[in-house]
């Protein structure tokens, strides 16, 4: 690789390293809902008889958890956000109003991708998690953690 390569992704990181975080930590936030996800949907198979509310279940449960933990590692480390009190609670708020909203498009889209175009549950999340990442940036550096 050659120093001019270097530099130019040098460059590129400090021009950019907002989204670079929110890159991976979105990716982290990912894989640990798809996890959780994955892991209710086996235990709530279980308890459910019908397929339905087991993936739904699963969803709206592992939703909860992947938020909580996407508004702590965004907060500290994507948007390094200082906010403290009262301040932190519209914080929070604002940011889980963006993934309210990308929630219930996800709720609508999961059973459209799992009972009409016949997709697996699990793929469906995995295309809706794709969705969700390009455009929770969106939500979350303009509105969430806006200054």
């Amino acid at each position: 690789m050659s120093l001019n390569s270097i530099n130019n992704i040098k460059l590129f990181l400090a021009n950019h390293k907002v989204k670079v975080k929110f890159l991976f930590v979105g990716a982290w936030n990912t894989l640990f809902g798809f996890v959780v996800f994955v892991l209710l949907y086996k235990l709530c198979q279980r308890i459910f008889k019908v397929e339905y509310f087991a993936y739904t279940t699963a969803q709206i449960a592992g939703t909860v958890l992947a938020i909580l933990n996407a508004y702590i590692f965004h907060k500290h480390i994507t948007f390094e956000s200082k906010v403290k009190g009262r301040k932190m609670i519209i914080e929070i708020l604002k940011f889980s109003t963006t993934y309210t909203i990308l929630f219930i498009v996800g709720l609508i889209f999961m059973p459209f991708f799992v009972e009409v175009l016949k997709v697996k549950p699990i793929l469906s999340s995995v295309i809706l998690n794709i969705i969700i990442i390009f455009t929770s940036y969106f939500g979350h550096s303009r509105f969430s953690f806006k200054n």
